[in-house]
């Protein structure tokens, strides 16, 4: 098998409500202007890359970045196994209000082990599926826990790493494992 690339772009910045950030796990929140000039930049970045699909998770936040890097040109393909961790009692509550130690969860959510088995079986799919590289366009928490059991870290704290909005990882993928190149970077200017 040949070796392949696969991007996991996180979701630019989200309008939030009032501008407050909250803990919006799988709650819909679609980017706006900032959101909409950090993709821009993303498509810039990818465009003189040899890229087969996109996929995107079906949260408007991912759809619109997806649309955005595609120039609107190319097929988006939703997968419900790219969607963020589920954070129940913490959906929607302003980040401030949370208090948290790195490992926490919250009781009635996702657990990340869960959520990285679902990611990470739906990563594998799309690239069986497929030739050529693969950009999919994701959430900050399925990324860090994705990319942390790739490091060999501990998925339980992988929400330290970075992973800021409309960042990039970039994996090698060949004979059915994966291997980090770079992790939480933003394209420059």
């Amino acid at each position: 098998m040949l070796m392949r690339k696969l991007y996991l772009v996180r979701h630019a910045t989200p309008n939030f409500p009032d501008g407050k950030k909250l803990c919006i796990g799988r709650t819909d929140i679609d980017i706006g202007e900032k959101g909409i000039k950090e993709s821009e930049k993303l498509r810039k970045f990818f465009s003189d890359k040899k890229i087969g699909n996109i996929f995107s998770s079906p949260l408007s936040r991912c759809v619109s970045t997806a649309k955005i890097l595609s120039n609107n040109d190319e097929e988006i393909v939703l997968e419900d196994g790219l969607m963020e961790i589920y954070m129940g009692a913490w959906e929607g509550v302003p980040l401030k209000d949370i208090v948290k130690e790195l490992g926490d969860e919250p009781s009635d959510g996702e657990k990340r082990e869960d959520a990285l088995k679902r990611f990470e079986y739906t990563l594998i799919n799309i690239l069986e599926k497929t030739e050529g590289d693969v950009i999919c366009v994701s959430h900050a928490g399925v990324n860090c826990a994705f990319v942390a059991k790739i490091l060999g870290k501990d998925v339980r704290t992988s929400r330290a790493l970075r992973q800021p909005y409309a960042c990039y990882n970039c994996f090698e993928f060949e004979n059915g494992s994966f291997k980090c190149l770079e992790y939480g970077i933003v394209p420059e200017d």
